[in-house]
């Protein structure tokens, strides 16, 4: 199985490290956007789902959230903050 960047390099070339640098740029200091996304998408859930199907969704969501944070060059770090953050959010 290939890397991302291995991916990336493979579909935009050249223009792979404009790619990452846009994804960077289009997230940075939108924390309650990438914290709705990691919920969305299942980042630190459990996939669930009463059938095959509704697994393969969920996981499809997972797969979003993990390009997106790979491309913005996030760490599991990254991940804590966020679920940490979208708890605040919760909260007021």
């Amino acid at each position: 199985m290939l890397s991302l960047p291995q991916i990336v390099a493979a579909l935009w070339g050249r223009r792979a490290k404009g790619v990452a640098a846009q994804y960077a740029q289009a997230f940075h200091g939108r924390e309650l956007v990438r914290a709705d996304l990691a919920m969305f998408c299942n980042a630190a859930a459990p996939i669930e789902g009463a059938s095959e199907f509704d697994r393969g969704v969920q996981e499809g969501k997972r797969r979003v959230w993990l390009h997106i944070a790979r491309m913005c060059g996030l760490t599991s770090d990254d991940f804590v903050a966020i679920a940490d953050g979208a708890k605040a959010y919760d909260n007021g």
